[in-house]
């Protein structure tokens, strides 16, 4: 199984190790801000690929001129794995209510910071302004936040303990979050907030 985990791991681990100090070694903890500066360029390097790679299967799969909805789906679901780790290491050491609040943070961190700083440097190098075209955008934010008061709600009514329950209605939710979305970037249902065509 380590063999395993070694092979599907080295397309990553081989770069990083030829690129990056390692500072858990005392001959190498002086180049700290080199390690952080070449893990966010690494970072920025695995993130264009995994945007290029869902593309590329999207236009695969059919669906070239529906990129939010690859957006919602796979890019979604690979840039959630290390906060799900996360909130694995820290509800299993008793600490749900860091688990929680790490999961909506992260996601807050990205819609307040994560798009507004690309933006703000297009802006600078010159573009007018960003066009932000998706179907249902409007009612995608107010259903996120008609979740977000429902998981609320379902804490408080399971006495702020992480249950079962908890878990699965979480769970649920994002399901069905994720069909109407879906549902409302193919076309199925429309927003009314949407302007016509």
């Amino acid at each position: 199984r380590a063999r395993l985990f070694y092979f599907v791991l080295a397309p990553i681990l081989f770069p990083l190790a030829f690129s990056t100090p390692d500072v858990r070694r005392a001959k190498w903890r002086m180049f700290f801000p080199v390690t952080f500066i070449m893990s966010i360029l690494w970072i920025a390097v695995f993130s264009y690929l995994m945007v290029w790679w869902t593309e590329t299967l999207g236009r695969t799969l059919g669906l070239g001129a529906k990129p939010e909805i690859m957006g919602l789906t796979l890019i979604a679901a690979g840039t959630s794995v290390p906060d799900l780790i996360t909130s694995v290491i820290v509800a299993r050491k008793g600490l749900g209510d860091m688990a929680v609040s790490s999961s909506l943070g992260s996601n807050l961190f990205d819609i307040c910071v994560g798009l507004p700083i690309p933006w703000l440097i297009a802006i600078a190098a010159g573009k007018k302004y960003i066009v932000v075209d998706a179907n249902g955008m409007f009612c995608s934010v107010l259903m996120l936040f008609a979740m977000l008061i429902a998981i609320i709600i379902i804490i408080a009514i399971s006495k702020w303990r992480m249950t079962k329950v908890l878990g699965l209605s979480m769970f649920m939710s994002y399901f069905v979050y994720l069909a109407v979305a879906l549902c409302m970037g193919l076309d199925v249902i429309e927003c009314i907030f949407d302007k016509k065509k």
